[in-house]
């Protein structure tokens, strides 16, 4: 009997033990799971709210482009940030300098009283010269579309500029005159930073291949009136045919907007108006000289140099939208006013503050991993572009802008950069 109590207690006791081993992981399945709580930060944004950029236009004039420029990469720019989920959108205070360096100064520092820190245009470099010592004491950063002087190429500043300086548009300028044919030339130029540092590396140049500056003259950009100026210019370049003869001389004009009235004025000087005109990117392309001087300007040429641009996917994509707004094909300093408002935006998105200290230090980085419509955006040390190609441009019967198939602009040449030569060239 007692035997088969303990065989019985034991048997009892092994079932117990299997019992709670089978009814553990059943405990355990219905047991409801253990809830552990995990706080996720979700990132927050450093900017919010309006980001403000201000844009001097040099002139009145140039507002028929800018202003579509700007709406065109504001609605891309803002439909990127969009579809980041950052709380912002960037904004452009338009502001006209009429034409004076003093009002560009004037609307300068009524922009940062506001707030503004960030700017676009400033296309001449008169205008940056007047408000440059200003920015850098304020920290105020400029990303100019236009302004080439080299006079201004200056290292760790405030001023950042897509177009490279004139010292790559001085041997453009000369190298088309040499090739050309011109043996010597007279020249006006703007009494400013941008006609004396485009002159001095063009004569530098012209020079140095052979060729003779037999004067130049040096006029206000105020002026109105230029028969003084061209009475003296049109006396020295009979001098020079006589000299050189027929075919080569020339007579190279650095001007803005100016030289439509300069054009006007004259066609009371056989002299001048029996020779080759020369320019540069101050005027090529200029729908007033076609409009208001067309058949003069088709007999003297106006052959100009102009910066070039990548033609990519990208390029059209702004030409397509430009074009039913405007009414032409954008211009290069449009291309390149589009693309400093995307490389300024991108700059200020990856500083992650609305700071001009902190983006200046990344721009360059930033610009230098950019594509654009203008192509790739690599500045140098002084924070301009660091080279380009430049188109010919010339005024011809059926040009190309401002009405296709019409008297007009037409692109005749092309100088490469990297060569230092005119690789094409349709001489008119």
């Amino acid at each position: 009997m007692a035997k088969l109590e303990t065989k019985t207690m034991g048997l009892m006791f092994v079932l117990f033990l299997v019992g709670i081993g089978v009814g553990y992981p059943i405990g355990m399945a219905a047991t409801p799971p253990k809830i552990v709580e995990k706080v996720v930060e979700k990132p927050v944004h450093p900017l919010k709210g309006d980001i403000l950029i201000g844009a001097i236009c040099a002139s009145t004039a140039g507002l028929e482009w800018n202003r579509p420029t700007i709406d065109i990469a504001l609605e891309e720019i803002n439909a990127y940030v969009k579809a980041l989920g950052i709380p912002v959108t960037f904004k452009v205070f338009i502001e006209d300098a009429e034409g004076s360096a003093v009002k560009a100064f004037e609307k300068f520092q009524s922009l940062h009283a506001k707030g503004v820190k960030f700017f676009v245009e400033f296309r001449w470099s008169a205008h940056i010269k007047a408000v440059k010592e200003y920015a850098d004491a304020n920290k105020l950063l400029i990303l100019s579309d236009g302004s080439t002087s080299p006079l201004l190429a200056m290292t760790d500043d405030y001023v950042f500029r897509l177009p490279c300086d004139d010292t790559v548009q001085g041997i453009a300028i000369a190298r088309m005159l040499i090739d050309y044919g011109i043996k010597a030339t007279m020249v006006m130029q703007r009494a400013d930073a941008w006609g004396d540092g485009l002159y001095a590396e063009f004569k530098k140049w012209f020079t140095e291949w052979g060729g003779v500056v037999v004067d130049y003259i040096r006029y206000d950009p105020a002026k109105t009136e230029f028969s003084a100026e061209l009475k003296t210019v049109a006396a020295k370049v009979k001098e020079a045919v006589a000299k050189y003869g027929e075919g080569k001389v020339g007579f190279e004009i650095l001007s803005f907007e100016e030289a439509v009235v300069i054009q006007a004025q004259a066609k009371d000087y056989p002299e001048l108006m029996g020779v080759t005109w020369f320019g540069s990117d101050g005027h090529v392309r200029e729908t007033r000289l076609i409009d208001e001087t067309g058949a003069l300007a088709l007999k003297t040429k106006h052959i100009c140099t102009y910066m070039g641009v990548t033609e990519s996917a990208k390029h059209k994509a702004l030409v397509d939208k430009f074009t039913p707004k405007v009414g032409y094909t954008p211009g290069t300093y449009a291309v390149l006013l589009y693309d400093s408002l995307w490389i300024l935006a991108k700059a200020i998105l990856e500083a992650g503050v609305y700071d001009a200290e902190v983006v200046k230090k990344i721009l360059p980085t930033v610009a230098g991993a950019y594509f654009g419509a203008s192509g790739w955006t690599v500045l140098n040390k002084a924070g301009d572009r660091a080279g380009s190609n430049y188109d010919i441009w010339a005024v011809v019967e059926k040009g190309e802008v401002p009405r296709p198939g019409q008297l007009g602009w037409k692109r005749i040449g092309f100088y490469d950069y990297l060569s230092g030569k005119i690789v094409w060239f349709e001489k008119i």
